[in-house]
């Protein structure tokens, strides 16, 4: 780890000093479920790609990205499982959107933690 960023994660540590109640254990596995979903690059590009769309089908998401349809349609059930994005039927065709942004702003702030740019 750079020096640069032990101490951006020491300063935060200086600064938080909320003591409030500790987690509970239900929202402890609640969280690490969650980060499990997002901690595939996959699923964060296909968040990423949400964002940018009213929504889109797995053929235009598969078409942006290095994906088979068979791979993007896998990894949007498990977004859709986690209740991240959800599904709606127009004529034979399946959009999915973002129904959940609190998992883009995760990622927002991790890549802001990390200094890492939007690449926009």
């Amino acid at each position: 780890m750079s020096e640069h960023r032990q101490q951006q994660i020491s300063g935060a540590r200086a600064t938080s000093h909320d003591e409030g109640p500790a987690l509970s254990e239900e929202t402890v596995e609640s969280l690490a479920a969650i980060l499990r979903v997002l901690g595939d690059p996959t699923r964060i590009r296909l968040i990423e790609a949400l964002k940018d769309r009213d929504g889109a089908t797995v053929g235009a998401l598969s078409s942006s990205l290095p994906l088979t349809r068979q791979g993007v349609s896998r990894q949007l059930g498990v977004l859709h499982q986690a209740g991240i994005v959800r599904r709606r039927r127009e004529g034979m065709w399946v959009h999915y959107e973002l129904a959940d942004w609190t998992g883009w702003w995760v990622v927002e702030q991790l890549a802001g933690a990390i200094g890492a740019g939007s690449g926009s």
